[in-house]
């Protein structure tokens, strides 16, 4: 933090010098203009016309002994998520097969990483992706889209007795965490450059509703993942019809409860987002009600448990969508 003095000129317009180092790292000179923008909160924001980008540092990461190789593919995936620009993983010996192997898959995993150096003992990473074209707010909506076909096929499989729909479910919700992963990195890269941020036609309270958003819809999708597999343990010659008819029951009004919830968030609808509430909070305790009344035995009752659990939890995270949504509404 620089304090800097307020001075009044002849003329009594108010003014402030710009530090020194900041305008050479810049690149600018006499009368060249900076653009001063009044904040929300009523800070004021100076940048440069011409924006000079600014080398971000590679976060370092040590692969000598990978013992734990989730311990480093998490790091690998908190140091993307960080919003690093590039990142390295070395060693001091050369890379083991299985930290080669990890780090590949981080690559093939993540969104805009590509290795461009590669040697015996280190491999880096950089992003390739443009932040100011990606926009979170797109990406928010193919997340949406991706959970609501996976919701889809839960159901359907419910209805049709059909494992096919959902036997690649797992494929699908990683796709889910993908874009989940994108737009968290591009919430802690637009914090860390409000340039960025402006440039994109956004503000950080939108960032953040948006990476609230995103997180419940990743949560939803586990839940799905989590019916599809308790739904294939039921389809092996052993499935209840009691517990058919429970999920066909609430199948379609989850399916209607999540397409509101989003239809509403996109829009920053308050009155479909009231709806929704009022609906997930019936729906809730339709799921509980209709659960309790299915007959099952020793081989069907974890199971439907589980997905009378889930079934509840997707129906809470929709209402959740929707408080953000009035809370965005009211911003």
């Amino acid at each position: 933090m620089d304090t800097r003095r307020i001075q009044i000129t002849q003329g009594e317009s108010y003014m402030i010098t710009l530090p020194k180092e900041w305008a050479e790292s810049m690149s600018l000179k006499k009368n060249d203009s900076v653009n001063v923008e009044v904040q929300s909160d009523g800070d004021l924001l100076v940048s440069p016309v011409k924006k000079i980008e600014v080398p971000r540092d590679i976060k370092r990461i040590d692969a000598t002994n990978v013992k734990k190789e989730d311990a480093f593919y998490r790091q690998l995936v908190g140091a993307y998520i960080s919003g690093h620009n590039m990142i390295e993983a070395f060693s001091e010996q050369p890379l083991s097969n299985a930290a080669i192997n990890i780090v590949n898959s981080f690559t093939q995993t993540s969104i805009g990483l590509e290795v461009v150096e590669e040697d015996n003992y280190r491999i880096l990473i950089k992003d390739l992706m443009d932040h100011s074209e990606i926009r979170p707010s797109k990406s928010l909506e193919r997340m949406s889209i991706l959970v609501r076909k996976m919701i889809d096929d839960v159901f359907e499989s419910a209805v049709s007795n059909d494992v096919s729909y959902i036997s690649d479910i797992e494929k699908r919700d990683i796709e889910v965490d993908r874009v989940h992963w994108l737009i968290s990195r591009q919430n802690n890269i637009y914090k860390k450059d409000p340039w960025l941020c402006k440039k994109i036609g956004s503000s950080l309270c939108e960032l953040t509703n948006h990476i609230a958003v995103s997180r419940i819809l990743e949560r939803i999708g586990d839940h799905t993942v989590l019916l599809s597999k308790n739904l294939m343990a039921l389809m092996d010659g052993k499935k209840a019809e009691a517990v058919d008819k429970g999920i066909m029951e609430i199948g379609k009004e989850i399916t209607v409860l999540y397409t509101e919830s989003i239809k509403g968030w996109l829009k920053t609808d308050m009155v479909v987002a009231e709806w929704c509430i009022e609906e997930g909070e019936r729906l809730v305790k339709k799921i509980e009600k209709t659960f309790k009344k299915v007959e099952v035995n020793l081989e069907t009752a974890s199971s439907t448990s589980l997905i009378a659990g889930s079934a509840k939890r997707i129906a809470e995270y929709c209402v959740d969508i929707s408080e953000l949504t009035i809370n965005a509404a009211m911003d």
